[in-house]
């Protein structure tokens, strides 16, 4: 399955250790989304996830993500 940029952002905005944990973690904040396409990406991106075997879900590489994030504090 293949992920958008914004998918795997969004992903790993949050504690993505493994599959289930990301899964929570969107699911429990989902709820105080008040942006509809924020909320809407936060929809799509669930339900690929739920569609993932966690073997899957742990090839993706998110510190591509990670690395950004970092470059943006120094």
């Amino acid at each position: 399955m293949i992920f958008t940029v914004e998918e795997t952002a969004l992903v790993s905005s949050f504690d993505h250790s493994n599959r289930n944990v990301a899964l929570l973690k969107m699911a429990a904040h989902l709820k105080l989304i008040e942006d509809a396409e924020l909320k809407e990406l936060t929809r799509r991106t669930v339900r690929k996830l739920n569609k993932l075997t966690d073997a899957e879900f742990a090839s993706i590489d998110f510190t591509v993500y990670d690395n950004d994030e970092e470059a943006d504090h120094e």
